[in-house]
């Protein structure tokens, strides 16, 4: 019920969740996770913009990847409370809050702290920011071309290639 409420209100668009969370999946098992951390993946991709709620202007089409850092990381952080206050999804409400981080941050290494599953999230919701549920090849190949030119601060390279791999694959499998 939680994954759907920001579509429901108009702060996502429809599908929003549901695609970010099968690409997340596709994109997580690709890279080895175990059955454990695909659910927690899973459940944090439906639940990622769930932040938004709090907004008191909506962004468009929902694409928080088009706001500023510290507004995704206040719309992560909120919804990462939200998710805490289940009171039993406390992994998956780190992934949240951690989903807004870029990949590189000065002076720290790289990824320190930032759970696979949130820089996969990260990934996976800024390419469906782009694409939307289209299945234009161009389109897709542009939002991947976006990300790999966001590879050496925002985005996780092992990430961004992975997702372009299974990308490539259902757009061959769609052909």
């Amino acid at each position: 019920s939680l994954s759907r409420v920001s579509e429901v209100g108009g702060y996502t668009e429809s599908g929003h969740s549901q695609r970010v969370s099968r690409l997340a999946l596709a994109v997580g098992a690709e890279m080895g996770m175990s059955e454990a951390q695909l659910d927690d993946l899973r459940y944090a991709a439906l639940m990622h913009d769930i932040g938004q709620l709090s907004l008191p202007d909506r962004i468009p089409s929902g694409a928080t990847s088009m706001v500023s850092s510290e507004e995704q990381r206040r719309i992560a952080s909120l919804g990462a409370e939200v998710v805490r206050q289940t009171g039993v999804l406390d992994r998956v409400a780190l992934i949240v809050e951690c989903q807004a981080e870029p990949y590189r941050r000065p002076g720290e290494p790289l990824d320190a702290g930032i759970p696979l599953a949130s820089r996969i999230i990260r990934v996976v919701n800024a390419y469906d920011d782009h694409v939307g549920g289209s299945l234009d090849s161009e389109r897709r190949l542009f939002a991947l071309e976006r990300l790999r030119g966001g590879m050496a601060f925002d985005y996780d390279p092992r990430v961004v290639e992975t997702l372009g791999r299974v990308v490539e694959r259902t757009m061959l499998l769609n052909a």
